[in-house]
């Protein structure tokens, strides 16, 4: 697990490309559909304002945010659906 605010910096800094998915009901989560000219990192701060769970998508790992209490857990994530917690791996 990770504290929120140290996976996103180090998202910031690593210039990583990444998908964000919103929960969507129904154990399922949907894409976002950021605009273009803002920059990933702030539409990721902004979801983490207005959503209790959110889903990271990057290289090989996957990450599900949990705002209510600042952590980034590393998960499974296949068919629109966390399918199970994993261990941690670098963001």
């Amino acid at each position: 697990m990770k504290n929120i605010a140290n996976f996103v910096e180090q998202l910031e800094r690593s210039k990583v490309p990444f998908s964000i998915w919103i929960y969507a009901g129904n154990n399922s989560y949907s894409p976002l559909k950021a605009q273009e000219n803002i920059k990933a990192t702030q539409v990721l701060q902004n979801t983490i304002e207005h959503y209790l769970q959110i889903v990271v998508e990057m290289n090989d790992s996957v990450f599900l945010l949990l705002p209510e209490v600042h952590m980034a857990v590393p998960i499974n994530f296949q068919g629109y659906q966390v399918t199970a917690l994993t261990e941690s791996k670098a963001a």
